[in-house]
């Protein structure tokens, strides 16, 4: 068997819309207002927000869009993503999903890029001037999409995961037919119970810490490199 799309799922994305009990802080209210927006319109950033975050609960793993940002960026550039054999989610902090198009370029500017989930979070649905969808979300759950997915094989990396070899992994990923695997789009701690519970493997690729971007490119690297060999590329 040879994988036929490998799922990447940017798993508690520290990606969300400002939440209403922060939106009247002086730093959000001056920010929305030199957009032009309102406060629960714009996209958490702790780069602007960072006095208002200190009351919010679990504010560490939180307005981090960068973090997503990178890991997309360059997963849209991979040739298995172009050969149509790459599918990229993002499960956001405020209970969203949100599914890149085929095909999709991204801004190259990351503040392009939030202007795009602002827009994702207003419009349900975002295209290119010739109407091609770039992007959609919707309030589903970690679970339902796995439902609607029915991936045969599901992986988190995890820091706390039994250690296995990149190569390994993409072995078992490119073997299978649907792999699924979660990469965690939070800058710090750890995953939710309810997260730890939906996977039932968690594999850590060695002591060191790596950023989440990295971990995303030698994992699509590794599984194309199994592809190509296959002349599926």
């Amino acid at each position: 068997m040879i994988v036929e799309r490998l799922v990447l799922v940017i798993v508690e994305a520290a990606v969300e819309l400002v939440p209403r009990s922060i939106s009247d802080h002086p730093s959000v209210r001056k920010y929305a207002e030199l957009r032009g927006m309102r406060p629960t319109e714009v996209i958490l950033d702790r780069s602007y927000h960072h006095a208002a975050m200190r009351g919010l609960d679990e504010a560490y793993k939180r307005g981090r869009p960068d973090i997503s940002y990178h890991i997309l960026l360059d997963a849209v550039d991979s040739p298995l993503y172009g050969a149509g054999m790459l599918s990229l989610y993002l499960q956001t902090r405020d209970g969203m999903i949100a599914e890149l198009g085929h095909g999709v370029r991204l801004p190259r500017s990351y503040h392009r890029f939030v202007g795009l989930l602002e827009d994702l979070y207003r419009k349900g649905a975002v295209t290119d001037r010739n109407g091609k969808p770039l992007m959609r979300i919707r309030r589903m759950s970690l679970k339902e999409l796995f439902d609607a997915l029915s991936p045969d094989t599901t992986i988190l990396l995890r820091e706390e995961g039994v250690q296995t070899p990149m190569e390994e992994l993409a072995v078992r990923a490119a073997s299978a037919r649907n792999p699924l695997v979660g990469i965690g789009g939070f800058p710090a701690g750890d995953f939710s119970h309810q997260v730890l519970g939906l996977f039932p493997e968690h594999v850590s690729l060695g002591r060191t810490s790596y950023s989440a971007s990295l971990l995303a490119c030698r994992l699509v690297y590794e599984v194309e490199k199994h592809v190509i060999m296959r002349g599926m590329i």
